[in-house]
């Protein structure tokens, strides 16, 4: 029961991943191969800084808003909409004080702030989207988001082969990403018949509360793990930027394979969290399968990687950095399944401050190494931070005699 619940919504979501993404790098490999290293350095700073403000929007209310007995979505809703008002006010002013030296071309231009400011809309779709998702998850209907996601995925190719052929600036770029989202969007609000018109405009203030060490704890989640990025943008040029946003890009693919396993696996969790000992064979049966799964991932693409070189020349450096990310590919399928855990425990806390400490050690070494050694300083970082991260799920779980529960 347990295992055909799970894997048809992580099928559903593993197909639309699958299709989006492939459409994804394709539009991907035709910005790269058209704007080379240093262009799509550039479309990486901002993709990756308004990124950082997605987890803002998110802030952990699907996961709270589940758990309610009571589940208002025009509430969810318009609390998250008032999230994204925010997020983007605050992605705008901050983009302004952002550094650029004109010598060595090493930070964000105007021409970069402006590209902000128009793929910064899309924070709004990313709303539409993530509070659509809590329903298809409650529902276990995820197939209503392959079809809204694969539809903007399309829209933007056409958009972004047109726009490329017709030699149109990386703003242009933006704005297709932007308007392909907001279909995308409103595809997926449509497909939940939800009501998101209320009687009166009510936040939750209850939701946020509940959600602040959860939504906290993804946003230090994130300050570790992309933190790199936009210190690499501080020191480096837009080439070296470009190399490494590339490998993140299919490296993000692999990583959102666990996120939808254990997003499928989350409302099971809850259903059996009163009885440890199907708790326990749950989190054991799906480790083997996590693990299993990373390390066929890690042969597949290991051998692959040279691949890079097919892209353009400029990125052949992207080899060794893609492959040291592909170490940790086990961390990051093993952590993902004991955060959700953790969170089932109502661990909100406790992962907060992981998470904290995990982003400010991240910070730290990578503006004492990548100054010198790069990207693959960064690489490694990542790699290394991923195993502490682990350990101190693991010696929660440990303290909580979580592994003695299938005794």
């Amino acid at each position: 029961m347990h295992f055909s619940l799970v894997f048809r919504n992580a099928f559903f979501q593993f197909i639309s991943r699958v299709s989006t993404t492939l459409v994804g790098l394709i539009t991907t490999l035709l910005i790269a191969r058209h704007f080379g290293a240093s262009g799509f350095g550039d479309f990486t700073k901002v993709t990756v800084y308004i990124g950082f403000f997605y987890l803002l929007v998110d802030f952990g209310l699907n996961a709270i808003y589940l758990k309610k007995r009571k589940k208002v979505f025009a509430e969810l809703f318009y609390t998250r909409l008032i999230f994204s008002l925010i997020a983007f006010v605050l992605a705008i002013l901050i983009s302004i004080f952002l550094p650029y030296s004109e010598s060595s071309e090493i930070g964000f231009s105007d021409f970069l702030k402006v590209g902000i400011f128009v793929f910064g809309f899309s924070i709004f779709n990313q709303g539409l989207l993530l509070s659509s998702s809590a329903i298809f998850q409650k529902r276990f209907t995820y197939q209503n988001l392959f079809i809204s996601q694969i539809v903007g995925s399309f829209i933007n190719l056409l958009l972004v082969i047109f726009l490329i052929s017709n030699n149109f600036s990386l703003i242009y770029i933006f704005l297709s990403f932007v308007v392909s989202g907001f279909v995308s969007g409103l595809i997926s609000l449509f497909l939940t018949g939800e009501k998101f018109i209320p009687k009166s405009f009510n936040i939750d203030r209850n939701l946020i509360i509940r959600s602040a060490p959860l939504g906290l704890m993804l946003i230090f989640n994130l300050l570790y793990f992309r933190a790199d990025m936009l210190i690499l943008s501080y020191f480096k040029t837009s080439a070296e930027v470009g190399i490494y946003g590339l490998t993140y890009r299919f490296f993000d693919f692999l990583l959102a394979i666990p996120l939808f396993l254990s997003n499928a696996l989350y409302p099971i969790m809850l259903r059996d969290i009163k009885n440890p000992r199907k708790t326990y064979r749950i989190f054991k049966n799906y480790s083997f399968v996590f693990i299993s799964f990373s390390l066929v991932l890690i042969a597949i693409f290991w051998f692959s990687s040279p691949l890079f070189n097919l892209i353009k020349s400029d990125f052949t450096s992207a080899i060794h950095p893609f492959r040291v990310l592909l170490l940790s590919l086990p961390l990051f399928f093993i952590t993902s399944l004991m955060q959700w855990f953790l969170i089932s425990f109502e661990m909100q806390k406790r992962l907060m401050f992981i998470y904290l400490f995990s982003a400010v050690l991240n910070i730290v070494l990578n503006l004492i190494f990548i100054p010198k050694e790069g990207y693959m300083a960064a690489a490694y970082i990542t790699l290394i931070s991923e195993f502490l991260v682990m350990i101190s799920f693991f010696a929660i779980l440990l303290r909580k005699n979580f592994f003695r529960m299938g005794v």
